[in-house]
């Protein structure tokens, strides 16, 4: 069997494999009561390349995709939060916090967390030291939690977000706060 013979069969062996995962994937929607296919988006989301794959309810109720949300990492795009100091190749993690739920990509003592206050206890959190208008973005208050995280919040009513940040320097969290604001006002 020649070269091209064998790149020729190697890449409908490819191909197979990627259909696979499309149907497994559209299977997978299918049961859950998605829509009947995926898009690229929701391709990616489930990738753990990019890290942990987003499931409903996977924190035990629903969280920003069940009511129709941008996901965080779009919120807060990978090239802003590597040019702020957090690394592209750092894998995001799904959390909840008593502020909200979101992603958080943290390495190496730097941080940078894009948060949605879906519930109202999300929203009625307060910081211990309290918050203060925030002179980098119109409309946005800051605090600082007892651990170091800075957190800033932005927006109203559906698209109200908390930006924690840890290890970063106060222009990184300006540049990620004005991205996060500019998102918002779209």
């Amino acid at each position: 069997m020649g070269f091209l013979d064998r790149a020729k069969k190697v890449a409908e062996q490819a191909k197979e494999l990627a259909g696979d995962a499309v149907a497994d994937v559209q299977a997978k929607r299918g049961a859950a009561g998605g829509a009947s296919g995926p898009s690229e988006s929701s391709l990616a989301s489930t990738d753990s390349r990019f890290g942990t794959p987003y499931v409903p309810g996977m924190l035990g109720r629903p969280g920003w995709r069940e009511r129709g949300l941008v996901d965080p990492a779009a919120v807060l795009p990978i090239d802003e939060r590597d040019r702020a100091g957090v690394p592209r190749s750092t894998k995001s993690e799904v959390v909840e916090e008593p502020f909200g739920m979101g992603r958080r990509w943290a390495t190496a003592g730097r941080s940078a967390a894009l948060f949605y206050q879906l519930y109202p206890e999300h929203q009625a959190w307060e910081p211990p030291g309290g918050t203060t208008p925030s002179t980098d973005v119109a409309g946005g208050s800051t605090a600082t939690l007892p651990d170091g995280r800075s957190l800033v919040f932005l927006g109203a009513d559906e698209s109200r977000v908390v930006l924690e940040i840890t290890g970063l320097e106060a222009g990184e969290q300006t540049s990620l706060a004005r991205t996060v604001a500019e998102h918002l006002g779209r």
